[in-house]
């Protein structure tokens, strides 16, 4: 087990193993992480590096990601409307809009739900506590990708 791998599995919390992480990708970027033995390693490459990049500079990437989201929720409440008004059940955006909204909108009632019973935080809280940590991370405040969401 190398060095690295010890560290994580003496962690107690994700947070403690995030930054552990976060701290590898920083220092050594992707190469840090290691994908030889994994049978997904061609696109764990990619996403590694995505979170690299994250790691060195997390606004831009951030207000990508937020983008991205937007987009995608904007697209599906589109083929919502097709479907609702116009009855098209066959329509060519609708396995898009699914395949890239349903993993997001899952996290992010996964998040909502969490909140809700760590912490006892209501939906809009959360939503608050996000935004204000878009705009402070990297910044004077030492807010770190790996505490985006956590209590302050």
């Amino acid at each position: 087990m190398t060095a690295p791998a010890r560290d994580i599995r003496a962690c107690t919390t994700n947070q403690e193993r995030a930054r552990l992480v976060a701290e590898a990708l920083d220092a050594h970027g992707a190469a840090a992480l290691d994908f030889t033995g994994s049978s997904t390693k061609y696109s764990d490459r990619p996403a590694a590096q995505r979170m690299a990049d994250l790691v060195k500079d997390p606004r831009p990437v951030l207000g990508d990601v937020a983008g991205a989201f937007r987009i995608a929720l904007r697209r599906l409440y589109r083929t919502r409307n097709i479907i609702l008004h116009g009855g098209a059940t066959q329509g060519v955006a609708l396995d898009a809009s699914l395949r890239t909204a349903a993993p997001l909108v899952g996290a992010g009632l996964d998040r909502i739900v969490h909140a809700a019973y760590a912490e006892g935080l209501d939906p809009l809280d959360l939503a608050a506590r996000a935004e204000v940590a878009l705009q402070l991370v990297n910044g004077e405040t030492g807010l770190s990708v790996v505490d985006l969401l956590e209590p302050v």
